[in-house]
């Protein structure tokens, strides 16, 4: 069986577009990450809170793979954070 060619995208194929794979973050950005990822956390409990007090056994809620698929992903950007934070730590006391 032949191969299928592929599709040539529309824009071609100009990095320019894409975001950068890594991006410099202080600890100030980090902590405006924190800060909103607490205030989630705080719609959350509260959504929680709002089904017990109604007595709410359970919901249908579009979106549940979405949300997976957006805890995966904050916890490998955790791993990749505290990894490049002890490569850090190693290259300042080298130098």
């Amino acid at each position: 069986m032949a191969k299928k060619k592929s599709v040539k995208k529309v824009g071609g194929d100009d990095a320019s577009l894409r975001s950068p794979r890594k991006e410099p973050y202080s600890s100030q950005k980090i902590t405006g990450v924190q800060e909103r990822i607490r205030e989630q956390a705080t719609r959350f409990a509260a959504l929680a809170r709002a089904m017990d007090d109604s007595k709410i056994d359970a919901i249908d809620i579009d979106g549940h793979a979405m949300l997976m698929r957006g805890l995966n992903q904050i916890d490998n950007f955790l791993d990749n954070a505290s990894r490049a934070v002890r490569e850090a730590k190693v290259a300042k006391s080298q130098s």
